[in-house]
C-alpha cells in the first residue's frame, strides 16, 4: 500500500492532483524493446493490487477474484469501453 500523497485530495468530488511533467501516458511504441506491453500490464496489475491490499485481506481479495470466473476482465473491459465511449459522446455534445 502506498503512503498518501499530501498533494492529492477530493474537493465536491473531483479528485484534485499535481501536475508534473514526468506524469503523462506512455505511449507503447516509444518504449524500449525490452519493455514489452505484457511486463508493462503486468507492473500496472502489481501496483493496483497494492492498493487494494490496503482495502482487505489478501485472502479475501484472492477469493473474490477467483468467484469471478475466467472471463470477468474481457467482459468488464467491454464494460468499461462503452461507459467511456458514451461519456466522450455526452462531452462532445455540450463541451
Amino acid at each position: 500500500m502506498r503512503t498518501p500523497d499530501p498533494f492529492v485530495e477530493i474537493r465536491e468530488g473531483w479528485l484534485i492532483r499535481r501536475l508534473a511533467p514526468d506524469c503523462s501516458r506512455i505511449e507503447l511504441e516509444t518504449l524500449p524493446r525490452r519493455y514489452d506491453e505484457y511486463r508493462l500490464m503486468h507492473a500496472m496489475g502489481w501496483e493496483t493490487a497494492n492498493v487494494h491490499l490496503g482495502s482487505a485481506p489478501a485472502r479475501d481479495l484472492r477469493r473474490h477474484v477467483r468467484a469471478l470466473g475466467r472471463d470477468w476482465l474481457p467482459s468488464a473491459v467491454a464494460v468499461m469501453l462503452d461507459a467511456l465511449h458514451d461519456d466522450w459522446s455526452r462531452y462532445r455534445r455540450h463541451g
